[in-house]
């Protein structure tokens, strides 16, 4: 809401309140916003005198069973020890009002992210061996309960994969360059030209499973520009 700055104006607001308290009687509600008044004079910051505006302000709380909720932030305000529901008032900024967010119950607490299947896993080489060791095992159920205990053993080896391959590449890509670079120099090992052309091979596959890793999560029509399209 918002209250005009003149007291009379603001006898038209007092009564929408107070309609809005006959609609919502058996319903929670939260009125918020800019009412241009205060409850008590200890809120002012330069008169602690009550006014007639203030005594209109607190009449129509009154009335329409409104009630204050706890504040936390750059501003108090009475408590009424409840827990469930909280407002806080944040610095103003360049504004002359204080903007605000209501917190209506206590935060859940955090379980962990969900599961999620990344498609590179399924070109790993172990991908099939563990998900045909985990569906060979025998559990006893309706088909829905061994279908969920097999998934759920298989989530338990499927993290052994969860690995971000971007950080797989930037390491396979150093380790190549510093054997390159080596090579280059002349003081290579007599394996280090094979051990060149595999680490090609795997800076290759693992660019492949970052591409992939990357187009998942972005979720978005794929774009093919430049390498690997990142």
């Amino acid at each position: 809401v918002y209250g005009l700055c003149d007291r009379n104006a603001r006898k038209t607001l007092w009564g929408e309140l107070a309609h809005c308290a006959d609609i919502c009687r058996n319903d929670p509600w939260v009125v918020l916003g800019d009412f241009n008044v205060t409850r008590y004079g200890s809120e002012h910051i330069s008169s602690r005198t009550v006014t007639k505006a203030m005594r209109e302000f607190n009449s129509t709380i009154l009335s329409a069973e409104l009630e204050d909720i706890k504040g936390t932030g750059m501003r108090f305000t009475w408590s009424n020890m409840r827990v469930d529901a909280y407002a806080q008032f944040h610095p103003p900024g360049i504004s002359d009002h204080s903007p605000i967010t209501i917190q209506l119950r206590d935060r859940q607490r955090y379980c962990g992210r969900p599961f999620k299947f990344l498609n590179f896993w399924s070109k790993d080489d172990r991908f099939l061996q563990m998900v045909s060791q985990e569906w060979m095992k025998e559990y006893s159920g309706s088909p829905l309960i061994v279908i969920h205990r097999k998934q759920k053993g298989l989530k338990a080896w499927l993290k052994e994969l969860n690995k971000r391959p971007d950080s797989k590449v930037a390491n396979l890509r150093n380790r190549l360059l510093l054997l390159q670079q080596h090579i280059h120099d002349g003081v290579a090992d007599p394996g280090d030209i094979d051990m060149e052309r595999r680490l090609r091979m795997e800076v290759g596959k693992a660019a492949r499973d970052e591409e992939m890793f990357f187009k998942q999560k972005a979720r978005i029509l794929w774009l093919k520009d430049g390498d690997s399209n990142t």
